[in-house]
């Protein structure tokens, strides 16, 4: 992560935090036994996460063509 911009670094930790809240509330709903919510929370946390990846990923190509 070190050959990112600062806007990179700063999208990817908004994003991490933010799918992380998400997957806490699911986490949350999942011990007071909302089983739904939680299914729902969980999985949009876990699809996050892999669109994160693809944009870590997307980020890496780019700056690779930049240099």
């Amino acid at each position: 992560m070190s050959n990112f911009t600062k806007k990179q670094k700063l999208i990817f930790n908004i994003l991490l935090i933010v799918f992380s809240i998400v997957g806490l509330i699911g986490f949350i709903f999942y011990l007071t036994k909302f089983i739904n919510l939680a299914i729902i929370f969980l999985s949009i946390s876990g699809i996050g996460f892999i669109l994160l990846m693809i944009i870590w990923f997307v980020f890496e190509k780019t700056n690779k063509k930049g240099k």
